[in-house]
């Protein structure tokens, strides 16, 4: 039950931040002091890797997320989502729904830098992940 509580919050926790930067919110102005201007600059994140899937994809997908996750350990967050186990989370990413396995990455800038539908190919996701931590 505690793990499950821990990944519906980090679930909530991504959607709002998700939507807080695709809104424009996630933007922090910045004063240059040379000339007095505002200036707009995004901190740099964590990329993250949120892999939806359905307890009929588990045989294919576990295998897949252990070797990307020791690939890059440090360098991006996973956060996997048993849909089947957190019915909830498909309440935040409606889309996915019908869809899994299914993957949302969030880049350095916390914006959407791609989404793949019915992907359990690992170099398809290796590059998704390269693209995210440029």
């Amino acid at each position: 039950m505690k793990k499950r509580n821990k990944i519906i919050a980090t679930v909530t926790v991504l959607s709002l931040a998700v939507a807080l930067f695709i809104s424009g919110c996630g933007n922090k102005a910045e004063n240059n002091s040379s000339n007095g201007t505002a200036t707009t600059a995004q901190e740099k994140v964590t990329p993250t890797f949120m892999y939806f899937y359905t307890s009929a994809d588990i045989e294919a997908v576990e295998p897949l997320l252990s070797d990307l996750e020791s690939e890059y350990n440090g360098k991006v967050n996973f956060t996997p989502i048993n849909v089947d186990e957190n019915p909830e989370a498909l309440e935040n990413f409606s889309l996915v729904s019908g869809n899994t396995p299914a993957l949302i990455m969030l880049d350095t800038s916390n914006n959407i830098s791609k989404l793949e539908f019915k992907c359990t190919d690992k170099e398809v996701l290796k590059a998704d992940i390269e693209d995210a931590l440029k």
